[in-house]
């Protein structure tokens, strides 16, 4: 059986969302325990849900990654995202199903013990982490008969599997921090002596990787960030500019579009709603593809939709607001 996803139905701005919710292993309502748990996904992640094709193997170093299969002559790899998850005994059965996914303009297919329904929801019952370290989750949700749905973060989990250990070191980072005013020595280029003078770009997005990546990107720009984990705390900050910098308060918004309590698309349009508030620049940085997710980002008010973790992708679109000096890359 295959299951395909259809157009979000949800007005932009209602802090609505859609996931699909799956288990990992068969009978999950025996006793509570991290295999028999319940997950989600954005709707806007998954192209659709399909039964177990034939795999092809591959050479490969990671157990959680089994090979490829061809979807309409695409060929789509596949990853068992319980092993991804270090979750012991969760074997392939006949119930199986891939959910395929297409974010950051790739596909890819995760297997999963079995999907269970599409539920609507709001951000703002969707718990953030209580630290950093819960890893794999972006947000928890309460459901019936007080079960939990974990809302898993699965750029997190491909970037893992594809680059081991490129996300070490982010499990600590600070979720709202104030870097002090730089001060550059008599060497330090004047181009970013001149850029540390014009303000703050607000950073928001709930994985603390994303975070790191997009204010590690504006430091060597010579930009000073202040970064929130969620557009709700972001916001309320933003109704106070005064609080951040005495010289010229924050330059810009470069928020997610998937976060607990305030989606990107909802602050954006609270923005434009705002008479102090609605000419600040506000960029939509997002792993969702395609075009219907850049018609939203358009109707809620953004400025520009750039690529989760396009490091030029985010320059192109920051320099037509804030005059940055050229871009450095890595050979």
């Amino acid at each position: 059986m295959t299951v395909t996803i259809g157009r979000p139905m949800f007005e932009v701005g209602s802090n609505i969302f859609e996931l699909v919710e799956f288990v990992l292993v068969p009978g999950e309502d025996d006793e509570p325990s991290q295999a028999n748990n319940s997950y989600g996904v954005n709707v806007a992640k998954v192209r659709e849900v399909i039964r177990m094709p034939e795999i092809v193997p591959c050479l490969t170093s990671c157990p959680a990654m089994l090979g490829v299969f061809n979807l309409r002559g695409h060929p789509i790899p596949v990853i068992h995202l319980a092993k991804a998850l270090g979750l012991p005994d969760c074997e392939i059965s006949e119930g199986s199903q891939i959910v395929v996914t297409e974010f950051s303009r790739r596909l890819a297919g995760f297997v999963v013990a079995g999907t269970k329904r599409i539920r609507r929801v709001s951000w703002d019952k969707v718990l953030p982490p209580s630290s950093d370290t819960f890893g794999h989750i972006t947000g928890m949700m309460l459901i019936e008969n007080s079960k939990f749905i974990f809302i898993l973060d699965f750029e997190r989990i491909l970037l893992e599997i594809e680059a081991p250990g490129a996300t070490s070191g982010f499990g600590n980072s600070q979720t709202v921090s104030l870097p002090q005013k730089p001060r550059p020595s008599g060497s330090a280029s004047s181009a970013l002596a001149e850029a540390s003078t014009r303000g703050l770009v607000m950073v928001v997005d709930d994985s603390p990787t994303a975070r790191r990546s997009l204010t590690s990107l504006l430091s060597g720009l010579g930009l000073r960030s202040v970064s929130f984990s969620n557009g709700q705390d972001a916001w309320a900050a933003l109704q106070d500019l005064r609080s951040f910098d005495a010289d010229g308060g924050i330059t810009a918004v470069i928020s997610d579009v998937e976060m607990p309590q305030l989606d990107g698309y909802s602050l954006a349009k609270r923005l434009r709603a705002h008479e102090e508030l609605k000419s600040l620049p506000f960029l939509l940085h997002s792993s969702l593809t395609g075009q219907v997710n850049k018609d939203r980002a358009i109707e809620a008010g953004a400025d520009a939709y750039v690529a989760k973790f396009n490091k030029r992708e985010i320059y192109e679109a920051l320099k037509k607001f804030i005059d940055v000096p050229d871009l450095v890359e890595a050979s």
